[in-house]
């Protein structure tokens, strides 16, 4: 059974019961307790806890109570009470959008807050307010005990499958830029034959030539990738309070020592040596020390299945080929003293992640050493430009829909505001199409229409409704995914399903026409009061990613930042991340058809360039604290201030303006040589013998760096070059 299937089959179970038990048992609305299952199963993720829903009770308790009060004050005057509910389940649904855990514990409070208002009927509005809150929690109940005991994940083999793969992305990435010159050399081909090409006949050649090794930017991104995969993994478990906690000190310390892996190989990570040499010159024993780490990452899987704590192992200091370094140039020392720091900080790091990892579940003992202190995600993103259209676009709908409630009496009456509401907060800036909404509603409606004229009326035991409301469930979960399966679901909610059924298709032609109203709502917000068009998405994303992009670096090259300068260094790092992520979401979702001269292929390389240029650029940002400590490196930046790369930037955030287009490559290309070259001038003209080992490695750590980012940036720009990024600025419906 797939992943899917047990989801859907999670989701089916809690449906049907949430359905059926407040029917066995006589109460009211037990159409709120289903709603509520379907809304978190759509929105929340996958993996359910106590903790978290003990938090989703509260929050409904805490939003029923809201709700209550604002219909105690203005149930009299409803213009009053509409202004006081569209402000406060602005703020609601503001706050939900910019959590970054399970956003339903909010989405449940607005819920609650909009659910309060019996039509305008203040009579009975305190019970029928109770009523709701019960079902809600009910629901919430019924949904998080299902969740937790029917196929519960293995938190820890998905974790250890998730360790697993970076450490052998890790692995790949060291023995490829550690690798020795004699064994990539290639033999010779025969006499004519083209280099490359393989003997007549040879079908088997024919593979070995097709099958390109990855080169070191290829691997250095499937390291990215496997560790942000890693982190945010545990991140998510981490928060839920999960059975991880009970080991909480120790998976701390192996995420920070593995993030802390990837950042030494991600520092040395480079196709070319700057002086030519190789670290099997001038460090004795290297490829013995080599064989020693590969084996270190070779042991990694197996320390997951000790049963005892095992001590990190004692290794031999990396020793220098001294006389041959004294006759070498500053820059194959500089870059000797380099290899061997960041060699040995790897083979003493990896060492102690084995023990680490040892120790996770171990009954025998515990980590002897100080473990790395992990660094806490925050909880909430709250300068997001897209959570405050969300925002104004929930406001704009409220309104909407009330003045079109109070002037026309829709079907559904509020309920009318209060669906349209409530799906333009959870739909807001998400990749679909608005037809799409129109096609799911109305393949959930043919599914319905048949089973309320030819199914329900023949059902007469509980056991056959509890199959039909499990089926009609499962199908669309197992095929819809994210809050887009909630139009799909809308056509059982069409049925009207009680105790008492009613069959009259007046009601239900009423119910329907309540959702499609709802649906056109939705549609309108995808294009007022803002935008949510892919084509212009992707440009916003773009402009924004390289404005802040081009801001971090600017302030990465201040020596002392205010206070001032930090928040925003901090800001702009964070809102950085986020348009990356939403440029890789909504690029995926870009329908190049309408535009001849943009391909699917172009668009993705140039996302693929700037996610490159994210990763290396976050890694001087991680190692910053480190080498702004290095008294070598302050003297340097001092008397050598970088221009090329903050122009380079500025001219990606700045595309479409005529002097960003007129930017030369090659130009740059020199204009970084010869800056560059003032720097070996510079460095030539000290005496390394008064500064410490890992101020030189860190030293030529930050030329690396800084090299790896100019790389990726100028593989942006000729990626960008090549998309008519004009095109996407038409005006289109």
């Amino acid at each position: 059974m797939s992943d899917k299937f047990k989801f859907a089959f999670r989701v089916a179970v809690s449906l049907t019961l949430a359905y059926l038990i407040p029917m066995a048992l006589g109460w009211s609305q037990p159409s709120t307790a289903a709603t509520t299952v379907m809304l978190i199963a759509s929105t929340g993720s996958r993996r359910e806890s106590l903790a978290k829903g003990t938090l989703r009770v509260l929050g409904t308790i805490a939003g029923g109570i809201i709700g209550l009060i604002l219909v105690g004050f203005f149930a009299q005057d409803r213009l009053l009470y509409m202004v006081a509910v569209s402000l406060v389940v602005v703020v609601v649904f503001y706050i939900r959008s910019a959590y970054l855990n399970d956003p339903t514990l909010f989405m449940l409070t607005g819920v609650m807050i909009l659910m309060m208002y019996n039509g305008g009927d203040a009579e009975g509005a305190f019970i029928y307010g109770l009523d709701r809150t019960f079902m809600t929690i009910f629901g919430v109940v019924v949904y998080t005990i299902v969740g937790v005991f029917l196929f519960p994940p293995k938190v820890e083999q998905n974790l250890r499958h998730l360790g697993d793969e970076l450490s052998a992305a890790q692995k790949a990435l060291f023995e490829a830029i550690s690798q020795p010159p004699h064994q990539v050399e290639s033999e010779s081909p025969p006499d004519g034959q083209e280099l490359g090409s393989p003997p007549p006949g040879d079908e088997s050649a024919v593979a070995k030539v097709e099958d390109v090794p990855p080169t070191v930017a290829e691997l250095s991104k499937t390291v990215f990738a496997a560790q942000q995969a890693f982190a945010a993994r545990y991140q998510t478990l981490n928060s839920e309070c999960s059975e991880i906690s009970a080991y909480k000190k120790e998976w701390d310390g192996t995420v920070a020592l593995y993030s802390q892996i990837s950042e030494l190989l991600l520092f040395a990570a480079k196709d070319h040596s700057r002086s030519g040499g190789h670290p099997v010159d001038y460090l004795r024993d290297f490829e013995e020390m080599r064989a020693e780490v590969i084996g270190l990452f070779d042991r990694l899987p197996d320390a997951w299945e000790k049963q005892e704590a095992h001590p990190p192992q004692s290794l031999a200091a990396v020793e220098y080929d001294g006389e041959r370094l004294k006759q070498a140039g500053h820059l194959y020392r500089g870059e000797a003293i380099s290899s061997g720091y960041l060699l040995n900080q790897l083979r003493e790091r990896l060492a102690k992640l084995e023990s680490c990892i040892s120790s996770i579940d171990s009954l025998t003992g515990t980590v002897e050493f100080e473990l790395p202190a992990l660094k806490a995600k925050p909880n909430f993103n709250w300068w997001d430009a897209e959570n405050a259209k969300s925002a104004v676009k929930v406001f704009v709908t409220y309104w909407l829909a009330g003045a079109f409630w109070i002037h026309f009496n829709p079907p559904g009456g509020y309920n009318f505001v209060i669906f349209s509401t409530l799906f333009v907060s959870i739909l807001s800036f998400l990749p679909f199409h608005p037809v799409m909404l129109f096609v799911l509603f109305t393949l959930g409606f043919v599914f319905s229409v048949p089973a309320y004229v030819f199914l329900l009326p023949q059902l007469t035991l509980g056991s056959e409704l509890a199959l039909f409301i499990f089926i009609y469930t499962f199908v669309g979960f197992y095929i819809f995914k994210g809050p887009i399966t909630i139009f799909f679901l809308l056509g059982m909610f069409t049925l009207g399903i009680d105790n008492k059924m009613v069959y009259h298709f007046g009601i239900t032609l009423t119910i329907v026409t309540l959702f499609y109203m709802t649906v056109l709502s939705v549609v309108i917000s995808y294009y007022l009061p803002f935008s949510s068009r892919p084509e212009h998405l992707v440009l916003v994303f773009r402009e924004r990613f390289f404005r802040h992009a081009a801001g971090v670096i600017h302030l990465l090259q201040v020596d002392h930042l205010s206070v001032w300068q930090k928040l925003q260094l901090v800001w702009r790092i964070a809102t950085m991340v986020v348009a990356l992520k939403k440029l890789q979401v909504w690029g995926a979702k870009f329908n190049t058809e309408p535009y001849p001269s943009l391909t699917a292929e172009q668009l993705t390389q140039y996302i693929a360039q700037c996610d490159v240029f994210h990763h290396h650029l976050m890694t001087l940002i991680k190692a910053r604290k480190q080498l702004d400590e290095s008294p070598l490196l302050v003297e340097a930046k001092q008397g050598h201030r970088d221009t090329v790369i903050p122009a380079l930037a500025v001219a990606l955030w700045k595309a479409d303006s005529l002097n960003a287009a007129k930017l030369d490559v090659d130009h740059l290309l020199q204009d970084y040589k010869r800056l560059e070259e003032r720097l070996d001038e510079y460095f030539s003209h000290l005496e390394l013998e008064k500064y410490s080992n890992s101020d030189i490695a860190g030293f030529y750590i930050f030329l690396n760096l800084k090299k790896n980012i100019f790389q990726s940036l100028l593989n942006c720009k000729q990626a960008s070059d090549e998309i008519a990024w004009d095109e996407l600025q038409m005006k289109r419906f």
